[in-house]
């Protein structure tokens, strides 16, 4: 199996749908093809927001994740949130070969710190992220939707 990572192209926006429709029924999030369209489409038209990477084997795309830009005070620069990482292939180091990419370019984009969030029920992530160095907070992150 080769794996390879690249940056996602606005011709990936389709195979980039059928992968969100599978992170959400995973992960048991709505999915709202429209949404998913408007969420992906600044991503792919440049790095204003964020970035997408798809990752690859043997040539077909298997997943993606997605990194949108933030910053903090707190630690004096460019943090990030890891919105979503998802691959078809489970326990084959496809997620962990696209997590170091995603680690990567944030190193060389001068990024202090990654957030992450996981759904309770999803041992498995917490168990790469974990692996990966990645360690669970004590803040509690609250939302609100603005519409």
């Amino acid at each position: 199996m080769s794996f390879s990572v690249r940056r996602a192209e606005p011709t990936d926006l389709e195979v980039l749908i059928e992968l969100a429709a599978e992170y959400c029924e995973a992960d048991d999030h709505a999915f709202d093809e429209s949404t998913v369209r408007a969420g992906f489409g600044p991503l792919l038209d440049g790095d204003q927001f964020g970035v997408v990477f798809v990752a690859e084997i043997d040539g077909t795309v298997d997943g993606y994740a997605v990194v949108s830009w933030g910053w903090s005070i707190e630690i004096g620069g460019m943090d990030v949130v890891l919105d979503e990482l998802y691959t078809r292939t489970k326990g084959r180091g496809a997620g962990t070969v696209l997590l170091h990419h995603v680690e990567a370019d944030c190193r060389a984009r001068g990024v202090k710190r990654i957030f992450l969030e996981t759904e309770l029920p999803n041992e498995g992530a917490r168990r790469l992220y974990s692996r990966e160095g990645f360690q669970a907070d004590t803040s509690i992150w609250m939302s609100k939707e603005l519409t």
